[in-house]
C-alpha cells in the first residue's frame, strides 16, 4: 500500500495528496506533519520505514470540504486520490488515482467559495524592453474564474500597469513561468505557481485555445494580434486541464480586454479609493458595501466587476443610464426585485453540471430559478430600455430544461448522490423496480409465504433469511415429503428442511443486490441528466450572464431612489461638474446631515484647494487626482490642508507637507 501511495505522491511532489482510505483521507510522511500544523488535526503514525514511524494524518471523508476549505486559504493545492478499483476483485492494494487537484484558483464546490466574490486564476508572461528590463516591457494577462467560465485575457505595457490590474484582479493563484520567476517575485497577491516555461510557448497555446475553444484561430475574439496574452491563456488553461482531469464545456469563449476601454487607475490609487476593500480590514466602508443590495450572489459579483473596471465608452454608459432611469422610474425595480430572489447561483451551477461535480441540491436550485424565469420576464416586458430588451431576449424559459429536472430530480432529494433518493419516482422503471424490491421486501416474503402455504398445504411452513444461506423455505421434517416438486433442498438442520425455489431464488438475486443497484442506476441516470444540461450549456449560460445584469441594474437603480442620485450627463469634452455632491461613503457613516459641494475642473481650471474637517476624505480625494494630474500637466502646484500625504506616488519626485501649507510636485 504505501509503495502505492509514494508512487503517486511522486506524480504530485507540490500538492498535498489526500490518500482515500475507507471512510477516511490519509496523509502521510511531510504531508501529514503539514497538515497537521496547518489544520490542526492529529498526527499519529502507521507501519515503519527505515526503522521510523510513518506520520500519519486523517480527515474523514464526509467532512472533507471543511478541511479542503482551511487549506486552500493557506495558499495550498490538495490531490484527492479516490479509490476506483473494486475490492472485492482487487489483489493486493485496491487501484487508486488522483482524480483532481484542488487549488486556490481553481476552486468549484460551494463550500470553497466566497459567494458574492469571484475566486480567479491567472497567468502572466513578460517580454523585456529594450534595456531586457521592466522599463517597456510588455506583459500578457489571462485570468479565468472557473467556478463561472469566464476567461479574458489583456495586454499591458510596463510594470505599473501590470500591478494595476492584479491589483484590480486579484487572483488566488497567480502562474509565472519559471524562467521569469525572478521577475514576477515581488509580486505577492495570491499564491504563485512556477510553471515549465514551454507551457507559455505561443504555437502550443494557440492550439491548445482554439481545441478548446471549437475554432480554426482566434481571430473571431480579437486575439489574433496578443501573443503574449494568448501565451499566459494557454498556459493557464493546460494548468486547469491538469488539475480538474475532466473536460471542461463551459469555456467556450475568450474576452480579449484594452486597458483603453476602461479608467485607468494605477494599483495606489486603486486601493485609496476603497472601491470594495477597506485599507482599514474594515470593508463594509467601501463603495461596493454601499451599492450592493443585489438579491443574487451573481449580480454582487457582477456589480464588483463593473465598479472595478469602470468603463468610458459613452454609448454603453448611456444604455446603462437609460435603463436605470426606467428601472426609478415608477420604482419598476421592485417588481424585478421579487423574482430575482428566487433564483439560485445559476453562474456557478452551470459550471458544477460541466465538470461532472454538480450535486442534487444544485439541480433543485437550477429547477427553482429556471421556474421564476417566467414571472421575471413579465416584468420585464413593460420596461422599454435597449439594455432591457437585450437581457430579456437572453432570460429564455428553457421549459425542456425545467420539464427534465421536474421529471428526472426528486422534489427533495438527498444531499449527496451517494446516499440515494435523488432520481424522482416513477421517470425509470428498472430503478423504481430495485426500489420496490430494496424496500418492500419483507411484504413480499410475508405475500409469498402466504401463498406457498396455502399451494403446499403446510401452515407451518415459514420463510427466513440468514447470511450464510440466503433466503428459505423452512419446513418441519415430519412435513419434508408434502412440499411441492419444485422445491430445491438448500440445508437440513436439527428438526428442520429448508428449500429454495425457482422464484424465490429469482427475487434473492433481486434484493441482495438491490440496494447498490439502486444506488448504480440512479448515478448511471444522474450523469444522463448532466449529459444532456451540458448540451444546454451554451443558452443557459446566456441567460444567467443576463439574470446578473438585471440584477445588478435594479440594484443600482434601488441605490438610486433610495440616496436620492441623480443621472450623470457625459459629454465630448474635457470636462468634470458636480453641483451638490456629496461623498455616498462618508455620508453613510456620519451622524449628521453631509454638507454638499461643488466641483468643476475643466482645460482652463487644474488647481484645488481641497478643505474640510478630519474624516472627510480630503487625502483620499487628493490621492486619487494626483496621478492624472501628474501624468497630464507636470509642475503643478496643488494646495493642501490639514492632511500631510505620506506615501509613494508614482511620477512623484518630492512632496513637501505641512499643515495649512503648500504640496509642491
Amino acid at each position: 500500500m504505501m509503495q502505492q501511495y509514494l508512487r503517486i505522491k511522486a506524480e504530485h511532489p507540490n500538492s498535498l495528496l489526500f490518500y482515500r482510505m475507507g471512510d477516511f483521507y490519509e496523509l502521510f510522511h511531510d504531508d501529514a506533519r503539514r497538515a497537521a500544523k496547518l489544520i490542526d488535526i492529529t498526527l499519529t503514525s502507521r507501519g515503519q520505514s527505515a526503522g521510523e514511524p510513518i506520520p500519519m494524518a486523517g480527515v474523514p471523508y464526509h467532512s472533507v470540504d471543511t478541511y479542503l476549505a482551511r487549506l486552500v486559504r493557506k495558499g495550498e493545492s490538495v490531490a484527492i486520490c479516490e479509490q476506483i478499483g473494486d475490492p472485492a476483485k482487487s489483489k493486493g492494494p485496491v487501484e487508486r488515482q488522483v482524480v483532481r487537484v484542488v487549488t486556490p484558483g481553481t476552486v468549484t464546490d460551494d463550500t470553497l467559495l466566497e459567494q458574492r466574490r469571484e475566486t480567479l486564476l491567472a497567468a502572466v508572461v513578460s517580454r523585456p524592453g529594450k534595456d531586457r528590463g521592466k522599463v517597456g516591457a510588455t506583459y500578457g494577462l489571462a485570468w479565468l474564474d472557473l467556478a463561472a467560465g469566464r476567461f479574458s485575457v489583456l495586454e499591458a505595457d510596463g510594470a505599473a500597469a501590470l500591478e494595476a490590474e492584479l491589483e484590480r484582479l486579484k487572483p488566488a493563484e497567480l502562474l509565472v513561468p519559471e524562467d521569469q520567476s525572478r521577475e514576477f517575485g515581488e509580486i505577492t497577491l495570491g499564491a504563485q505557481r512556477v510553471r515549465p516555461p514551454w507551457h507559455f510557448e505561443f504555437s502550443s497555446a494557440s492550439r491548445l485555445l482554439t481545441d478548446q475553444l471549437g475554432t480554426l484561430d482566434l481571430r473571431g475574439f480579437g486575439a489574433d494580434d496578443l501573443p503574449l496574452a494568448i501565451s499566459a491563456a494557454g498556459a493557464l488553461l493546460q494548468y486547469v486541464r491538469e488539475t480538474q482531469k475532466t473536460a471542461l464545456p463551459h469555456i467556450t469563449r475568450l474576452a480579449v480586454e484594452e486597458r483603453g476601454d476602461a479608467l485607468q487607475l494605477d494599483a495606489a490609487t486603486r486601493r485609496n479609493l476603497e472601491i470594495d476593500a477597506s485599507l482599514s480590514g474594515q470593508d463594509s466602508a467601501t463603495l461596493f458595501a454601499l451599492l450592493d443590495s443585489t438579491v443574487t450572489s451573481m449580480g454582487s459579483r457582477a456589480l464588483r466587476r463593473w465598479l472595478n473596471r469602470p468603463l468610458t465608452d459613452h454609448q454603453e454608459l448611456r444604455r446603462r443610464y437609460q435603463a436605470i432611469a426606467l428601472l426609478v422610474d415608477a420604482r419598476r425595480f421592485e417588481g424585478l426585485r421579487e423574482p430575482l430572489r428566487a433564483i439560485g447561483d445559476v453562474e456557478r451551477i452551470l459550471s458544477r453540471v460541466a465538470l461532472r461535480s454538480a450535486r442534487p441540491r444544485d439541480l433543485t436550485s437550477l429547477r427553482a430559478s429556471i421556474a421564476a424565469l417566467p414571472t421575471l420576464r413579465a416584468g420585464l416586458a413593460r420596461i422599454e430600455a435597449p439594455l432591457i430588451i437585450d437581457l430579456t431576449h437572453a432570460v429564455s424559459d428553457h421549459a425542456d430544461v425545467l420539464a427534465l429536472l421536474q421529471q428526472a430530480i426528486a422534489e427533495e432529494p438527498s444531499v449527496v448522490l451517494r446516499d440515494g433518493d435523488v432520481i424522482a419516482p416513477e421517470y425509470d422503471a428498472e430503478l423504481d423496480e430495485l426500489r420496490r424490491i430494496a424496500t418492500h421486501t419483507d411484504e413480499f416474503l410475508l405475500e409469498l409465504e402466504r401463498r406457498e402455504r396455502e399451494r403446499s398445504g403446510i401452515p407451518s411452513l415459514r420463510l427466513a433469511y440468514n447470511r450464510v444461506s440466503g433466503f428459505y423455505i423452512e419446513v418441519s421434517r415430519s412435513q419434508a415429503d408434502n412440499v411441492p416438486k419444485d422445491y430445491i433442498r438448500r440445508q437440513t438442520v436439527k428438526n428442520a428442511e429448508r428449500f429454495i425455489t425457482p422464484e424465490l431464488k429469482s427475487f434473492e438475486d433481486k434484493v441482495l443486490g438491490a440496494r447498490e443497484k439502486a444506488l448504480a442506476r440512479e448515478r448511471e441516470i444522474y450523469e444522463q441528466v448532466l449529459a444532456q444540461l451540458t448540451d444546454r450549456l451554451a443558452a443557459l449560460q446566456a441567460t444567467a450572464g443576463a439574470l446578473a445584469a438585471l440584477d445588478t441594474l435594479s440594484a443600482l437603480a434601488e441605490r438610486a431612489a433610495q440616496l436620492g442620485w441623480t443621472e450623470p450627463q457625459l459629454v465630448s469634452e474635457t470636462r468634470l461638474e458636480i453641483r451638490g455632491g456629496r461623498h455616498p461613503v462618508v455620508e453613510h457613516f456620519i451622524d449628521g446631515p453631509f454638507v454638499p459641494n461643488d466641483l468643476m475642473l475643466d482645460a482652463g481650471r487644474r488647481m484645488l484647494i481641497v478643505t474640510g474637517p478630519a474624516g472627510s476624505g480630503k487625502t483620499t480625494t487628493l490621492y486619487a487626482l494626483l496621478q492624472q494630474i501628474v501624468e497630464r500637466t507636470p509642475g503643478v502646484s496643488i494646495i493642501a490642508l490639514e492632511d500631510p500625504v505620506e506615501r509613494d506616488l508614482p511620477g512623484v519626485t518630492q512632496i513637501e507637507v505641512s499643515p495649512f501649507g503648500e504640496l509642491t510636485l
